[in-house]
Order: C-alpha cells, then sequence, then structure tokens
C-alpha cells in the first residue's frame, strides 16, 4: 500500500478542499494519507466522509500544530487522536488567536515598510480555520506587490526578511500532552539534522516519532536522521507536505508499510 502521511488542504493553506484531497489521492494510486492542517482538524470529518463514501483510501485523523521549544518554531504532527477532545480544541484555539495576532504584526510591518495591505486583503478559502503566511504571500501577489509566491516570502516575509514575525505558539511539551490526553501520538513534523540532538530531549517528553522520510531529503540525511531516531526509540514517520498543485505531483513520492510499520502498529492500523 501506498501512504502520504502529512497533507493539506483549504483548511489551512493547502489548494484543494478536504474532500478533493481525498478524491486526488484515489486517483493517484494512495492507499492511505494523513490530512494534516495547520493548527486545525476542522477537515478530518469531511475528508474522513468522503473516503467512506467511494472506499479505495483511508484517512487518518492529524493536525499539524505550530509549538514553541527553547524559543524556536517547532511543529509536531498528532496522529490518530479523538477530533472532538476538548484538549485538542483548545490548541486549535490557541494556534488560532496567535495566528490572528501574528497577521496583524505582520501587517503592521509591512505597512512600515510602505506596503498597504490589509487583512481584508488576505483572504482565504470560506472553510480555512487557519490563515498563515501562505496566505499572506499569496495576497501580496494578487495586489503585485510581489512578482510570485518565492519573491513574496523572499522579499518581505521569510525567516530573514524585514516583515518576518515569529510563531507563538504552545510549548512542545504541553502540545505532545494533549495529542496523548486525545488517544494519540506525537511525531516531529520536517525537523533538520541539527534538530536530531533534541531527539532525546522530546522522546522522554513524550515524542514518539519523528518525520524522516520526506522528498524533500536527501536519501543520506533521510538515513542518518532514522538512525538518529531509532537510536533514541523512536519511530519514522514519511508525509510530502504536499499542499497542492501539480509539482511534485500527488502520489509521486510515498512510502509503504516497510517503511512506517511501527507507526501504523501504533495507531491501530494493521500493516
Amino acid at each position: 500500500m501506498h501512504l502520504d502521511l502529512h497533507l493539506h488542504s483549504t483548511c489551512s493553506d493547502g489548494s484543494l478542499p478536504p474532500r478533493e484531497v481525498v478524491r486526488a489521492a484515489r486517483r493517484a494510486g494512495l492507499g492511505m494519507i494523513a490530512l494534516a492542517d495547520h493548527d486545525t482538524v476542522a477537515g478530518v470529518a469531511t475528508a474522513r466522509a468522503a473516503a467512506a463514501e467511494r472506499g479505495g483510501v483511508g484517512v487518518i485523523p492529524a493536525a499539524e500544530i505550530t509549538c514553541e521549544l527553547d524559543g524556536a518554531e517547532v511543529h509536531l504532527l498528532g496522529y490518530a487522536f479523538r477530533l472532538d477532545d476538548p484538549g485538542i480544541a483548545t490548541l486549535a484555539g490557541q494556534a488560532a488567536e496567535s495566528r490572528r495576532a501574528r497577521l496583524a504584526a505582520m501587517l503592521e510591518r509591512l505597512r512600515a515598510l510602505g506596503v498597504a495591505v490589509t487583512a481584508e486583503d488576505v483572504r482565504s478559502e470560506p472553510e480555512c480555520a487557519s490563515i498563515g503566511r501562505m496566505h499572506l504571500a499569496r495576497a501580496l501577489v494578487r495586489l503585485r506587490v510581489a512578482g510570485s509566491i518565492t519573491d513574496a516570502f523572499g522579499r518581505f516575509i521569510g525567516d530573514r526578511a524585514p516583515a518576518f514575525v515569529p510563531s507563538r505558539g504552545p510549548a512542545v511539551a504541553d502540545a505532545i500532552a494533549a495529542i496523548h490526553a486525545a488517544g494519540g501520538c506525537a511525531v516531529w513534523a520536517h525537523p533538520s539534522l541539527e534538530d536530531a540532538r533534541k531527539f532525546g530531549q522530546l522522546r522522554a517528553g513524550g515524542l514518539a516519532g519523528v518525520e524522516a522520510l520526506r522528498p524533500s531529503l536527501d536519501p543520506v540525511s533521510s538515513s542518518a536522521m532514522e538512525e538518529a531516531a531509532r537510536a533514541e526509540g523512536l519511530f519514522v514517520t514519511g508525509g510530502s507536505d504536499w499542499h497542492g498543485g501539480a509539482r511534485p505531483a500527488l502520489g509521486s513520492w510515498f512510502v509503504t508499510e516497510r517503511h512506517v510499520g511501527e507507526f501504523l502498529e501504533r495507531v491501530g492500523i494493521a500493516a
């Protein structure tokens, strides 16, 4: 079976609604996906319903939670938790408020740079529950302030750009605890090799796995990260972090049960 354990929809910054993500996954030959929108589970129920209608693809409940660790932004993937858990709802609410405050701060910095863009300009799909930098970048392109998404990030809102404002999410330990309390497991999303020195610290706090398999990581680095994760007793997962579009095509990259068997066992899916 082909799996992709990290996809996004228009409920955050993806380009397809949840139902269309499922249809695209089915057409691409994926047998199992995880819809892991940023700081929201708003699209999961719709995606699971769409999957149940025609079969052929399973949907694992997931979310990508923006957290803070030692003053730096870290993303956690929560998998297979109860969607109606109050702790997850609290996390999502905190994240939504943090995102609103961050957007307001970035708009203020853009105004100081002479760039006239308002919150109303940062339009999103009606189902979007998690507005972020990608939405702002798209607005800058629509307003012809930037020539492309890459240009918008490079000149204005990228990590080293003048209008950048860091995220202020919950502490990693608190997010891991909330995911566990909701019956799920927590995985570090797209860490760097430098982050591997913190695997033990987070493992002691309840981290279960590491997203070591992904198309943006070369095979040598991926193997080194997997080795570091397993040395700390962590399993590995794999996901494309697909947001839509033709490149890379959904399904052109995938993992199988052989790669993520420990994860599947942990979330109660027969390999």
